[in-house]
């Protein structure tokens, strides 16, 4: 019998005795023990689900007095089974072409660069087998096969950027298909094979200059009729150009094929759990909008607006089509429209919007280097940590707010920013206190950049001296506001694999996968895993599960962990604060001049 499975019952029926106001066995240390251990553990889905329902029952109990009238719980407390969403269904349909539409802009992006890449090739013998491969993958075997056109063809201006442009788009749309992409597939075979077919009337050529060999002509007659003849059929080309472009064809089959087998699969009866905003279906509802997430789902008719990755999304019907604002632009959606016209961009400031529409579901996908936002989000990450510094009654997060309100131009309060204000920090839970110290740094990012430097430095310093910490307090907190908003973290390519070590400094980044990843930071081991809502969940052992969106810092007496995410590229860190400065007793408060 499976263990796991006997110890989340065991849980359950602990959790049954602390909510009844009995003293399991063991003593509630041992609660406390099993439950460090199953949040940590490999749980399969089910068990998981079983286990942070009790856990979420347990900790709704913490502080409220036992009910000595109520009855006692079921051992399982999971909810009943619901029959999947089948592949047929609206949502199926809508999930299956929203992929596909998403993997064809792709696609058709990678074409592109190929073309242009290849048309620096001076015999542009690439190009010419491409060209050739989407002819006949368009004649699909209803007509004589196109050959590899020749290498100065005038006909094909291969030279020109629009024609090689026009040829990848139309090889894209071939490849949206199922249908399509066999097609192309066997123009690839065909054209490694032999890419200059036998013209069906070689054979009436050769009997009509045999025949004219023997007819008693002077050479010079005979010369003249078989020119003639030879005018009218397209001449052989040279046999040793075909193994030029036979090798030619292997290279273009190899960028290809890959291309080929990344098309998405069908959704095989369900779609994944949690990937809908708004879902009709609740297994496949989205709690909220994951902001580390560069693609989001949305049903439209479930609600009207949503805010994602700093975005403010706003929807209505239009008669048969749907109306989308975002930001100070609106885009109209038409349902209607062929599916490869049914995608839209918006340019952003920094980015741009892929909009993508399947019916009344919409699929946003934000175009970005993925590096350069991660390093963003990992320096936004390490301010964020320096305000969650508890020391010196958090010192920082109190040196933030004064300083917003200099910058403001308003007057500083000193005495309502003082030690005691801490008392609501040190009371607020981890999710709330990160969210508000989050939106501080985001608010003086916002603040800073409107502000001349030496200004910006003199209101901190001013700040800091008021509310009695030393200028280099200052200086560290305006130094990571000024990373933040304009120097993103430095980032390595992301490593695949299930165990890491991390150490006090800079960011490891880590490729995301099914499977959990661990990471091993000092004295703790942080596990990460898709829960059966597709979320990111972060498990450090004696702490509650912690959801990763797109940034999370985690602030523990012996561990400092940021952990940030685009997609599904993972960057981690950890460290040890610096003690905070602080003026000496009868120092001047008043801010040194710089």
């Amino acid at each position: 019998m499976n263990h796991w499975a006997e110890l989340v019952e065991l849980f359950e029926y602990k959790i049954a005795d602390v909510l009844e106001g009995r003293t399991p066995r063991g003593g509630r240390r041992s609660v406390t023990e099993l439950r460090e251990t199953l949040l940590s553990a490999p749980l399969e889905p089910a068990l998981l689900r079983r286990v942070m329902e009790t856990d979420r029952l347990f900790r709704g109990a913490n502080g409220r007095a036992p009910n000595p009238h109520r009855g006692r719980p079921a051992p399982q407390t999971h909810p009943g089974w619901e029959a999947p969403v089948t592949a047929d269904s609206e949502e199926a349909r809508a999930w299956d072409e929203l992929q596909t539409l998403l993997w064809h802009q792709h696609v058709t992006a990678r074409l592109q660069e190929l073309a242009a890449h290849w048309q620096r090739d001076a015999t542009l013998q690439r190009l010419r087998v491409l060209y050739a491969v989407v002819e006949n993958a368009e004649r699909a075997g209803s007509a004589q096969p196109v050959p590899v056109p020749e290498a100065n063809d005038p006909l094909m201006d291969l030279h020109d950027p629009e024609v090689n442009q026009a040829i990848a788009s139309a090889l894209g749309t071939l490849l949206y298909t199922e249908a399509g992409r066999v097609q192309v597939r066997a123009a690839l075979s065909q054209v490694q094979a032999e890419p200059f077919p036998r013209h069906p009337d070689e054979d009436v050529l050769a009997a009509r200059i045999a025949a004219a060999e023997r007819e008693p002509l002077s050479p010079e007659a005979r010369d003249a009729l078989i020119r003639a003849l030879k005018a009218e059929y397209p001449m052989p080309r040279d046999p040793r150009e075909r193994s030029v472009i036979r090798v030619a064809a292997r290279e273009v089959a190899d960028q290809l094929e890959p291309l080929l087998d990344s098309a998405p699969k069908r959704a095989l009866g369900a779609v994944p759990h949690g990937s809908v905003l708004y879902a009709q279906h609740p297994a496949n509802a989205m709690r909220v909008p994951d902001d580390g997430a560069d693609k989001l789902i949305i049903h439209l008719r479930g609600a009207q607006a949503a805010h994602w990755r700093g975005l403010d999304l706003r929807w209505q019907p239009i008669g048969p089509n749907w109306q989308l604002q975002v930001g100070g632009q609106v885009a109209l959606l038409r349902p209607g429209l062929g599916p490869l016209e049914r995608t839209q961009s918006l340019s952003l400031p920094g980015t741009r919007l892929r909009l993508f529409l399947s019916g009344a579901y919409l699929l946003l996908h934000v175009d970005s280097h993925a590096a350069v936002e991660l390093g963003r989000r990992a320096s936004l990450a390490r301010a964020v940590s320096l305000l969650l510094d508890s020391q010196e009654s958090f010192g920082y997060l109190r040196l933030a707010r004064a300083a917003a309100q200099l910058l403001r131009g308003g007057p500083l309060n000193a005495e309502a920013l003082g030690p005691a204000s801490a008392g609501k920090y040190h009371a607020a839970t981890p999710d709330v206190l990160l969210a508000f110290a989050r939106k501080g740094v985001e608010t003086l990012c916002v603040r800073l950049e409107r502000t001349e430097p030496t200004q910006a430095a003199s209101a901190f310093a001013e700040a800091a001296a008021q509310l009695g910490l030393h200028p280099l307090a200052a200086e560290r907190l305006h130094a990571a506001l000024h990373a933040a908003l304009h120097r993103p973290e430095p980032l390595p390519d992301p490593r695949s694999g299930e165990r890491f070590e991390l150490s006090p400094g800079p960011f490891l980044s880590v490729h995301l996968g099914d499977d959990p990843v661990t990471l091993d930071a000092g004295a703790r081991a942080v596990t990460l895993r898709q829960d059966y809502k597709g979320e990111l969940v972060v498990v450090l052992p004696g702490l509650a599960p912690m959801i990763l969106h797109d940034l999370l810092v985690v602030r523990v007496p012996d561990l400092h962990l940021l952990l940030v995410r685009h997609g599904a590229w993972l960057a981690a860190a950890t460290g040890h604060d610096e003690a905070v400065p602080t003026l000496a007793p009868g120092a001047s408060t008043h801010a040194p001049p710089h």
